[in-house]
């Protein structure tokens, strides 16, 4: 008999190692990763009726709806769970409103499917010292993440991407002051958030993110496995 299919919900500050880990098991595992982010930016670029929705929101300087994003979520859970064994979270949900959402969709449509939350946690001094350090292709078409601190992940030449040779950048968001606001906005949401699901029935498995890459994949492994 076949294991269920699970979904995992990653929750974890900017610079926690979501995107790292789920990038492993896409590699290791063929699983499927939502990045909202990435997703949000294809329905723009593809003029879809919630790309143009989210092309608005972001023009007029406005949040994305918790409506579009739900919706934009669920229908790629939709589209991609038929075909994997585990899908991967991303940021998204990000608010308990868009939680509450993709829990009530999750529970009418998916009831034999295993929901797993898992936390990063990693220290705010770690966070800021990580995405201090962090530099990012200037060609929209790569976008490809370097760091001036992780031995294995810097250019080959400094200041140039190692793929298409254009110029790297700090962005904005990963400039040290601008972190801690975005720590402080984010502890928010997360406690909120952790409160809300163990409110409705599940464990919330928290995770030492402040570790060497294996051991916080073999953690993660044994929540997974054993949830």
């Amino acid at each position: 008999m076949s294991a269920p299919k699970k979904i995992i919900l990653f929750l974890g500050a900017p610079g926690s190692g979501k995107g790292a880990l789920s990038r492993l098991c896409v590699e290791m595992f063929g699983w499927k990763q939502l990045s909202t982010g990435n997703l949000c930016r294809k329905h723009v670029s593809e003029g879809t009726e919630l790309g143009k929705q989210i092309d608005f929101a972001m023009k007029s300087g406005t949040l994305v709806s918790d409506e579009v994003i739900i919706q934009m979520g669920t229908q790629w859970i939709d589209q991609e769970i038929k075909a994997v064994e585990a899908l991967l979270l991303d940021g998204f949900p990000r608010t308990v409103a868009q939680a509450s959402g993709f829990l009530k969709f999750f529970g009418e449509k998916y009831p034999a499917v295993k929901l797993v939350v898992i936390e990063l946690r990693v220290p705010d001094r770690e966070i800021i010292e990580r995405l201090s350090a962090r530099l990012v292709c200037s060609n929209k078409e790569c976008q490809a993440v370097f760091s001036t601190r992780i031995e294995k992940l810097k250019p080959r030449v400094a200041g140039v991407c190692d793929l298409c040779s254009s110029p790297l950048l700090q962005r904005n968001d990963d400039k040290p002051e601008v972190v801690a606001s975005r720590l402080a906005t984010y502890h928010q949401h997360c406690q909120k958030l952790v409160r809300f699901y163990e409110s409705a029935g599940y464990v919330v498995h928290v995770i030492d993110g402040d570790r060497g890459n294996v051991e916080v994949f073999e953690a993660f492994l044994r929540h997974v496995g054993s949830a």
